[in-house]
């Protein structure tokens, strides 16, 4: 369920700033900036979720997602500047917290255990927008309604005994901090730069999907968060069976054929003039079933690596690549400037480059698989 919210909150400052009409050079500026800023600390939050400290950092990251909600009472570029900047680094902290409790809930289902856990995500940042709206259209343009339930999951963190890890004692020196890494530092290498490209393009994709399906013409209810959630809903439909795929065949094969497929989905989304409601539909389920299981799938191949620091492991992958990768909006504002027709649509023709890319530094790394399903 924290994942759910936090995910949420994340979902729903693209739809916000097309219904707000904030200007799309300065909203891509502020959310590249306080992604890099915020996700930066994700590695810093995973080193101390591994050394004891998961629960504290867990309830803190929800809280400071949760800031999200007061931006309805904000006029001005700066104060959404700092809220989006306190849900980056509440998004940095839960994440490698929450990602590491998952992990070490089975040995032998690595894959299963994160895929499931973002499964919850998945269904938080699918229904972000459209509920948004509609809290937005219910309660006279603000949502802090949602301080309620938020209250109710912060109390259950609070009194739930989760798992103990290591204490912690030991001083942080970068020899410790570094020495799991070294061994498989070129397939971390290879994984990093994978998250890094996929992130900037998912980043920049979420961003501009409000104004994409406008220009487009499409109906009402997809341009208002249906499209969103059509997107994100295909993720929920094969982030259970990618999980158990990747632990019985192995990542390397599985991410291959699901980035080739984002591939042919994405550029036939962008370069398809507005289809019927119904294949509309269709075509953004299939694009999300496969672009939306890229960043699970890698995180679980990081954390067979390494499984004795899943949570920084997953700062890594996660942290240090979203810090990245969250410039995508800042670079698509610009882009979007340089160009004077179908702006949006050749801005992301362009991007999309970055998930071929992808496709070749998934293709490097070593072909060994490392689910203990077929070790035995």
């Amino acid at each position: 369920m924290s994942h759910l919210f936090v995910d949420f909150f994340t979902g729903i400052w693209a739809i916000y700033k097309t219904i707000a009409a904030v200007p799309i050079a300065q909203a891509g500026f502020i959310t590249g900036i306080s992604g890099l800023v915020g996700e930066l600390l994700q590695i810093v939050f995973g080193y101390f979720s591994d050394r004891g400290h998961r629960k504290l950092i867990l309830m803190i990251g929800l809280v400071l997602s949760s800031t999200i909600i007061w931006m309805t009472f904000v006029e001005n570029i700066y104060g959404l500047f700092f809220i989006l900047l306190a849900l980056m680094i509440g998004s940095s902290a839960f994440h490698p917290a929450a990602t590491g409790i998952a992990s070490s809930l089975s040995h032998d289902r690595k894959g299963q255990s994160i895929l499931f856990f973002s499964f919850g995500g998945a269904i938080g940042f699918g229904i972000s927008q459209l509920t948004f709206t509609q809290i937005l259209h219910t309660f006279n343009c603000h949502a802090y309604i949602l301080l309620l339930p938020v209250m109710g999951v912060f109390l259950v963190l609070f009194l739930h005994p989760f798992p103990l890890v290591a204490s912690g004692r030991k001083p942080l020196t970068l020899q410790s901090f570094c020495a799991p890494f070294y061994k498989y530092r070129k397939e971390l290498i290879l994984l990093y730069l994978s998250q890094v490209f996929y992130q900037g393009l998912r980043s920049t994709l979420f961003f501009l999907f409000p104004d994409i399906f406008l220009l487009k013409g499409y109906h009402s209810w997809i341009c208002m968060g249906g499209g969103h959630l059509c997107f994100v809903a295909g993720s929920f439909l094969t982030m259970v069976p990618a999980g158990y795929l990747s632990d019985r065949y192995g990542q390397k094969s599985i991410l291959l054929i699901t980035v080739f497929a984002t591939i042919v989905l994405f550029y036939a989304f962008l370069m398809l003039d507005a289809l019927p409601l119904s294949l509309t539909l269709i075509l953004l389920i299939c694009l999300g079933a496969f672009f939306g299981i890229i960043n699970p799938l890698v995180i679980s191949w990081g954390n067979y690596l390494i499984p004795e620091s899943p949570s920084t492991v997953s700062a890594l992958l996660m942290g240090f690549a979203w810090c990245v990768g969250n410039l995508g909006p800042a670079v698509a504002g610009l882009l979007i400037s340089c160009f004077s027709d179908n702006a949006y649509i050749h801005t992301l023709l362009l991007m999309g480059f970055l998930l071929i890319a992808v496709f070749f530094l998934i293709l490097r790394m070593p072909g060994r698989v490392y689910s203990s399903i077929l070790e035995r």
